[in-house]
């Protein structure tokens, strides 16, 4: 999990075992665009290879390591 977020950050999307099969994110990669601040959860908005932007917590944000 990626405790502090930042703009441009390399990111893969997971979610548990249970919720991974309805989740349309799961597995996917993509860059922070923005993170959100304040009292509540912390989210981050991703935009993903494909084009796509979703808004997650950042609890399910894991580092993603490019690979050579």
């Amino acid at each position: 999990m990626i405790w502090h977020p930042y703009p441009g950050q390399r990111v893969r999307v997971r979610y548990s075992r249970r919720a991974a099969a309805v989740m349309p994110y799961h597995d996917c990669t993509g860059y922070v665009l923005a993170v959100g601040r304040g009292p509540g959860p912390i989210n981050a908005e991703v935009r993903f290879e494909n084009g796509a932007a979703a808004v997650l917590p950042r609890g399910n944000l894991f580092r993603e390591e490019l690979r050579t």
